[in-house]
């Protein structure tokens, strides 16, 4: 009963701490009672179509969250102590993240495993967007940076012809960072990137002391 009880006060505090998703779900364990205090040793929370401020829809996350405070009277989350995340990323939804950029149009994206991707867009310059055999294609590496996912760029190409060093940085700034768990549960931070054919699957982890959880 108890357990039930603080699972849907958790399923109601998720879309808050994560952001709104298509489905959650959660599974406690370890429950102790102390009042209206529970003391969980361990949360796994799962969620469908996340989606984030400052970063592309989540097709999934997954988090195990450790040593958790749940205040059953309020309904809240008061803190938790260390948590450890799975996210899955498509490409689509990378592509739609940078399409919404300002500079940015008709954006496409395609993996190549095991660490790189390409992005072909058309440039909009002072609200103009140039012709279509102008667009742009870059390809880069995904790597971890000051704990975010960013694109690295080895070759950015405009209407076919290589760029200099100077549009890539450009480039690489407005672009990045593609993914940002700062605000997960903890909070979290990328730790590793795998690129397969159909994702980018991302682990992230991250630590907090008794603090309450910053809100989405």
């Amino acid at each position: 009963m108890v357990n039930s009880r603080v699972e849907q006060i958790i399923g109601v505090e998720l879309p808050r701490v994560m952001g709104p998703a298509a489905r959650y779900e959660v599974n406690v364990a370890g429950a102790r009672v102390n009042g209206e205090i529970t003391d969980l040793k361990q949360v796994r929370a799962s969620g469908d179509r996340v989606a984030r401020d400052g970063s592309p829809v989540l097709d999934r996350v997954e988090v195990t969250m450790a040593d958790v405070v749940v205040d059953r009277n309020a309904k809240r989350v008061l803190s938790l102590r260390a948590a450890e995340a799975y996210v899955r990323v498509l490409p689509s939804d990378v592509a739609a993240f940078l399409d919404a950029k300002p500079g940015l149009e008709n954006v496409t994206v395609a993996l190549l495993p095991p660490y790189e991707m390409t992005v072909e867009a058309q440039l909009a310059v002072a609200g103009f967007t140039l012709p279509r055999f102008a667009r742009t294609k870059v390809r880069g590496r995904l790597v971890v940076s000051d704990g975010n996912l960013i694109m690295e760029i080895a070759d950015l190409r405009l209407a076919g012809y290589p760029t200099g060093t100077i549009p890539a940085i450009v480039l690489e700034k407005l672009i990045n960072p593609l993914v940002d768990l700062s605000a997960l549960p903890a909070p979290s931070q990328v730790t590793s990137v795998q690129v397969t054919p159909d994702a980018v699957l991302l682990t992230a982890s991250g630590s907090q002391t008794v603090t309450p959880i910053t809100r989405h």
